[in-house]
């Protein structure tokens, strides 16, 4: 049994989950940590907090063999990824590339990555979101702290989409410190890809929209109703948080429209059903049932929900929609899809190398769809890329991830109450990024990857929890 933390380790701990928060700030606001020095730089320190999170212990027995799991899951991934850049002399593992070398260059020791150098880059990449699921799971601990990190990452997404808007309208060609050269005329905020924006936007609604729905049902909707047509709502009333966070909604929605992201809204607008109807299964307010209308007004809710929603994109993603139908399927990345699946067909047990895809597309890529010109960086597929570069193994990680994450999501939407909103927005984030991660990158750039990690961590503490609250 584990002892009970002393005020020393409980103070260290909430310094530690200060730092921790402080960290995830940089790394969005640094470009997204999406170049090499940077995303390296955030890996260090959340391995550093990681490795001092193991000298304290976890209250809870389920949540530490979660723990434990996503331990295993990054020294697995990490340590097939660093094989895979070790020369394989006499071995038959090597990728057949290197016979080409051999051929015609001269002698060289065969590795399972085709560009070992691109896959040592790549590893803090990989290890970051586990090393931050690692950490908060440690520093956040039961209801009270998970609550305390999930409005921090909430108000943090809320104020970095008003950031976001603000330099929009009066610096559009400005990139936090630097002149804009990609996506002028799209919202992006700190990060370089307006599609990465529009995930980290998307999240962040669903984040706030959560805390929406947990202070609605605190309120008696005919004492709310009549308070807020006499204009009786003062800041320090209960009350106010249910506009105030509608007011927050609306604004990281706009700036989520406003990077015109088709696969972003689209993604969200999934999301947002899919949460909506699942609040809807339990009560919203506090107002008593009366049981003779319960299952219409259940019902009438939802709809009521779902109007709410789809008006809202209606009305606000308009852009998005006509560069959707203006465009349709005439987008290269479908050609691309097909390249890689062949490409992962040739390598579909050992990989090619963790992000080595800029290597290895050019010689799968089908130039009568997807056309001579440009360097795809990305296949814009973040399951086939990741199967592409490392092989199996990616796929029977992936597979556990899901579902523990799905599991135990469920088991916290089936018994909890107090804090059912979170998972249930955990799970509609996880829809979210799932969707949007088959037609882009955005989790593979740290700063998406650490914001989302955070949040795994969060919902998995309170899914977890004692089910009476």
């Amino acid at each position: 049994m584990t002892s009970a933390p002393t005020i020393v380790q409980l103070g260290f701990r909430r310094w530690l989950a200060t730092v921790f928060l402080a960290a995830i700030g940089f790394t969005v606001l640094a470009y997204g940590s999406a170049s090499t020095v940077q995303a390296n730089f955030a890996a260090i320190v959340f391995a550093g907090l990681a490795i001092v999170s193991t000298l304290h212990p976890i209250g809870s027995l389920r949540v530490g063999r979660v723990h434990a799991v996503a331990i295993l899951l990054l020294a697995g991934l990490v340590g097939y990824a660093a094989f895979q850049t070790l020369p394989l002399t006499g071995l038959d593992l090597a990728n057949g590339a290197w016979e080409s070398i051999n051929e015609n260059i001269g002698p060289a020791p065969g590795t399972i990555s085709v560009a070992p150098g691109m896959t040592l880059d790549a590893l803090s990449s990989l290890a970051l979101p586990f090393l931050v699921f690692i950490s908060a799971l440690v520093f956040f601990q039961g209801d009270d702290e998970a609550l305390w990190l999930w409005r921090a990452l909430a108000y943090f997404g809320a104020g970095y989409a008003a950031f976001g808007i603000l330099q929009e309208m009066l610096f559009p060609d400005q990139l936090l410190f630097e002149p804009k050269k990609y996506y002028v005329g799209y919202l992006t905020a700190t990060f370089v890809n307006r599609n990465t924006a529009g995930t980290f936007f998307g999240i962040a609604l669903l984040l706030n929209l959560g805390l929406e729905f947990h202070e609605l049902r605190k309120i008696r909707i005919v004492s709310f109703v009549k308070k807020a047509l006499n204009f009786d709502i003062g800041w320090r009333d209960a009350n106010a948080l249910v506009p105030a966070y509608a007011l927050v909604c609306l604004t990281v929605a706009m700036a989520l429209f406003l990077t015109q992201s088709r696969g972003a809204v689209g993604a969200t607008f999934v999301a947002c059903v899919a949460a909506a109807a699942l609040f809807t299964t339990r009560r919203l307010t506090a107002d008593k049932p009366n049981e003779e209308f319960v299952s219409w007004r259940r019902y009438a809710t939802l709809i009521a929900g779902l109007v709410v929603v789809v008006g809202l994109f209606a009305l606000f993603a308009g852009r998005s929609m006509y560069r959707m139908e203006e465009q349709g399927s005439d987008d290269g990345r479908w050609c691309s899809f097909a390249s890689t699946i062949a490409a992962i067909k040739d390598n579909w047990i050992f990989g090619t190398g963790l992000g080595a895809f800029q290597d290895v597309f050019p010689v799968y890529r089908d130039s009568d769809c997807a056309g001579i010109f440009g360097v795809w960086e990305r296949a814009h597929n973040f399951f086939l890329e990741g199967y592409l570069g490392l092989g199996l193994p990616f796929v029977a990680a992936l597979a556990i991830g899901y579902s523990i994450l799905v599991g135990i999501f469920i088991r916290g939407i089936r018994i909890r109450h107090k804090f059912r909103f979170i998972p249930v927005t955990g799970l509609a984030v996880l829809i979210l990024a799932s969707l949007h991660s088959i037609v882009d990158f955005s989790l593979q750039i740290p700063g998406v990857g650490a914001y989302f990690a955070a949040i795994m961590a969060a919902t998995v503490t309170v899914s977890l929890g004692r089910g009476r609250e």
